[in-house]
């Protein structure tokens, strides 16, 4: 088994130091690896909303700079895994926690997004 994947590893090495090959394994490998980045993303979408709604519903209220809360406060990454800053939506009732996703566009379909509302005391 160990040789098997010696090997793999080693004609994907070949390959990719083949422009061509290298352009074809990227664009076979690119739905897979936007798959885990998606998994990974909500994850910490999921974690930073859980943050900020503790934080929000103390009476703290929203971060001035969001950025800096990110970088300073959360716990996590302030990139999301595509490179782009993840953003904070904030309403009367509630937040949402985003990533532009993949295609590094907001507002369109492949944006990765949590929505919460807040509990009034």
């Amino acid at each position: 088994m160990g040789k098997l994947i010696m090997i793999l590893i080693l004609a994907l090495a070949i390959g990719m130091s083949v422009p061509k090959t290298r352009a074809r394994i990227e664009n076979e490998v690119k739905p897979l690896v936007d798959h885990f980045k998606i998994k990974i993303t909500n994850g910490r979408l999921k974690a930073m909303a859980d943050e900020l709604a503790v934080r929000v519903n103390r009476g703290e209220g929203y971060p001035a700079s969001w950025s800096g809360w990110l970088e300073m406060d959360f716990s996590g990454d302030p990139m999301d895994l595509w490179g782009h800053q993840y953003y904070m939506r904030n309403s009367p009732d509630g937040f949402t926690v985003g990533s532009d996703g993949p295609d590094g566009i907001q507002g369109t379909a492949d944006d990765l997004k949590i929505r919460r509302d807040l509990t009034r005391h």
